[in-house]
């Protein structure tokens, strides 16, 4: 089933328990599969696959777009089935989330951690402790369905993830706390972090995101 909204072509899928809106771009492999944050939507989340080749399919996550509303409890691993379920209808080999969506592909890899052959994290929030920090009076955060979850339960089911990551946190964002992102990267077996300078991921270091997560999802290595 195809919609149109704002001139952009996107699909319903039927998933877990209700419709997922995506869209797809490119083709061919590999195939990146893009979740995005908690007050982010497909188009806030594509400028993160603008140096990615292959096919890149991005998500509109529940109450999102077109996708369903749903009723049963948000929670990571809720979140976790949604993305599963478009990654699989896809056939994407790689994954891309950022902050909440980062929480649910942490969620997927606890039960399936050989899923992907490449993962990238962008301002994770949350790993398996809640947060207590002053981030949380935050309008988004403290009003969010997730306030206080956390992705996973213990965080070395992560030791089991074979596949390369990056992981990317930036200075002085409250909301992702750098921290968060060296318990993530230094859970994972084979992770790079990179740490930005503060001033707008997307807005002071768009070009240095495109050329690290285009690079990194084309096969190369990070230089450390």
């Amino acid at each position: 089933m195809t919609v149109r909204p704002a001139g952009r072509t996107t699909s319903l899928l039927e998933g877990p328990g209700g419709l997922l809106e995506f869209t797809t771009t490119g083709s061919g492999l590999p195939a990146t599969v893009f979740a995005h944050g908690l007050t982010g939507s497909i188009e806030t989340t594509r400028p993160f696959g603008s140096g990615v080749k292959g096919s890149r399919t991005f998500l509109h996550f529940r109450g999102y777009g077109a996708s369903t509303a749903q009723e049963t409890p948000w929670t990571y691993p809720a979140l976790a089935d949604e993305l599963r379920a478009v990654a699989d209808h896809v056939g994407a080999t790689q994954a891309l989330g950022v902050s909440m969506g980062a929480g649910a592909l942490c969620a997927l890899l606890a039960h399936t951690p050989l899923r992907f052959e490449r993962l990238v994290f962008v301002l994770p929030a949350a790993l398996d402790r809640p947060r207590t920090d002053d981030a949380l009076d935050h309008p988004a955060l403290s009003a969010s369905a997730l306030s206080g979850a956390v992705p996973l339960t213990d965080r070395g089911v992560l030791t089991a993830v074979t596949a390369p990551a990056l992981v990317i946190a930036q200075e002085q964002d409250a909301e992702h706390p750098v921290w968060v992102a060296q318990e993530l990267a230094a859970s994972l077996p084979d992770a790079h972090l990179e740490i930005l300078p503060p001033g707008g991921i997307l807005l002071r270091h768009r070009d240095v995101m495109r050329d690290l997560i285009g690079g990194f999802l084309s096969g190369e290595r990070v230089n450390v």
